[in-house]
């Protein structure tokens, strides 16, 4: 598991590291120059022109260290810096250093030379950005983006929000981006995952004694927190693994039931419970011909029938195709103010409670919740162009308001808990963008649940298997054909993979 930062926890490790520490800004500094300098030797050759682009901050600072030491290693420098403004002390240090060597600083971006530039590098803004680059800083930040070359970004892409991942209208867009320490929110946020690149984290020297005690505000699971996977016992029986009911479906709409199904069987789950109308008997049992099946009829959905299944279960999945209608309402109803373990809440089951939040507030059992960003939308009665740029805001807030996790899908998937440190997904790819796939996670989850995680802690690590099952179904069928059923059967190499 990583750390990933904000702006305000980077400034505070990287101030407590010179502060507390005693390193001088200058050490970490030459530190974080090299470090770039040696992913830059990798791809250009000697001998080659590189612009370094530079501002005013210690970013810039970095930048007119990178750009000495390139020169020194035999590259042909171009070192251009903003003009006006203060500058910070640590830059007018570089400053006077490459002055010292005799390598120049121009002041205003000159033009490309005959053969261009072998290499860009964008030293003007780093992790600090709060606002849009206005003026000559989007002129320049446009103009670098049309040389050619390969960019190469230093800590952060220049007009790209290290807290949010928003890419304002000037930003730079690199092909590396070589960060110090700690990924950035920004960095495996959309857009601004896409505007850095490829993302390369350089050892600096700063470490998890900088935190001084506090803790990151999120974190991603990486290939060695698959040790988390609950275990298997050897002396174990199908009880032993948990039993899932599965409130899913309605007429015509059997599909949402059998993904989720089958997934919390691929997940580990003992037993499924599938709950849903009479007319889906025939196409469930020959679909998921493991599952018990429950069905009913008419207006008798809500009845004890359901709260007998209810008692049964060790983790719930409520909602995937069950509608919107009356009868889904009651089920939903019944549910929420009924269940006593722990309920995975997705699809139309959240369409529901959208209209009836007062219900979030009387649950008995744990919850998490499992929106897409519509289906956010309508739980915070906003639009998606509010939630799209501000994923970890509305998630952490609606999971404090509501005291649940939120599971918020999008392209990197938030998981907040409240009053902990949030989840931000790196596993996962266009592939998986499939009708289905998002029952799947539902029943990975509600599996986890069953086998005795706490939803906490399960909703994070299902989505990271989710997503890598889904980089293992595209790697075999491909980005455009990946299937729901594909993404299904690759859960349980995965799993296998994290048990070894």
């Amino acid at each position: 598991m990583k750390r990933i930062v904000n702006s305000e926890e980077m400034k505070f490790c990287d101030s407590n590291t010179i502060r507390h520490f005693g390193i001088p800004s200058l050490v970490l500094m030459e530190r974080a120059a090299l470090c770039t300098v040696w992913h830059i030797q990798a791809e250009i050759v000697p001998g080659g022109h590189i612009l370094v682009v530079c501002g005013n901050g210690n970013n810039g600072a970095d930048g007119l260290a990178i750009a000495r030491i390139l020169h020194q290693r035999g590259y042909q420098i171009t070192a251009v810096q903003m003009p006006g403004g203060k500058r910070s002390e640590e830059n007018l240090v570089q400053r006077g250093i490459l002055g010292q060597y005799g390598i120049p600083v121009f002041e205003q971006l000159p033009e490309e030379p005959g053969g261009g530039y072998a290499c860009v590098v964008d030293a003007l803004f780093g992790v600090g950005l709060s606002r849009p680059p206005k003026g000559a800083y989007a002129q320049w930040i446009h103009t670098m983006n049309r040389l050619d070359g390969y960019k190469v970004a230093v800590d952060m892409p220049s007009g790209v929000s290290s807290d949010t991942g928003e890419a304002y209208e000037a930003a730079f867009c690199a092909d590396i981006t070589v960060t110090f320490a700690y990924q950035k929110a920004g960095q495996v946020l959309y857009p601004g995952r896409e505007k850095c690149g490829e993302v390369r984290t350089a050892d600096i020297g700063i470490t998890a004694e900088s935190w001084l005690g506090r803790s990151p505000s999120c974190y991603a699971y990486g290939p060695e927190d698959l040790y988390r996977i609950p275990k298997r016992p050897k002396r174990s029986n199908k009880g032993t693994f948990g039993k899932v009911l599965a409130i899913a479906g309605s007429i015509n709409m059997a599909g949402a039931a059998c993904f989720c199904a089958q997934a919390a069987y691929r997940a580990g789950c003992g037993l499924v419970n599938i709950y849903t109308p009479q007319e889906n008997r025939t196409v469930l049992q020959s679909m998921v011909p493991e599952a018990i099946l429950t069905t009913y009829m008419g207006e008798d959905a809500a009845g004890q029938q359901l709260l007998d299944a209810l008692s049964w279960a060790d983790a719930i999945i409520l909602g995937p195709g069950i509608g919107t209608g009356s009868q889904a309402a009651s089920i939903t109803k019944t549910v929420v103010l009924h269940a006593t373990c722990p309920v995975v809440v997705d699809a139309d089951g959240l369409n529901i409670l959208s209209g009836s939040l007062e219900l979030l507030h009387q649950a008995k059992a744990e919850l998490a919740i499992t929106p897409h960003v519509g289906e956010m939308a309508r739980l915070c009665q906003k639009q998606v162009a509010d939630i799209q740029p501000a994923l970890l805001e509305t998630a952490r807030a609606f999971s404090d308001r509501f005291q649940l996790t939120c599971v918020l899908k999008d392209a990197a998937t938030v998981t907040a808990i409240p009053g902990q440190a949030a989840y931000i997904n790196t596993s996962g790819c266009s592939a998986m963008a499939k009708g289905g796939s998002g029952d799947i996670l539902a029943g990975i989850v509600a599996a986890f649940a069953a086998q005795g995680m706490k939803l906490e802690a399960a909703a994070p690590l299902a989505v990271y298997v989710h997503g890598l099952a889904g980089e293992a179904a595209a790697a075999q069928k491909g980005c455009y054909s990946v299937l729901a059923r594909d993404i299904l059967a690759a859960i349980g190499p995965v799993l296998q993979e994290g048990i070894r």
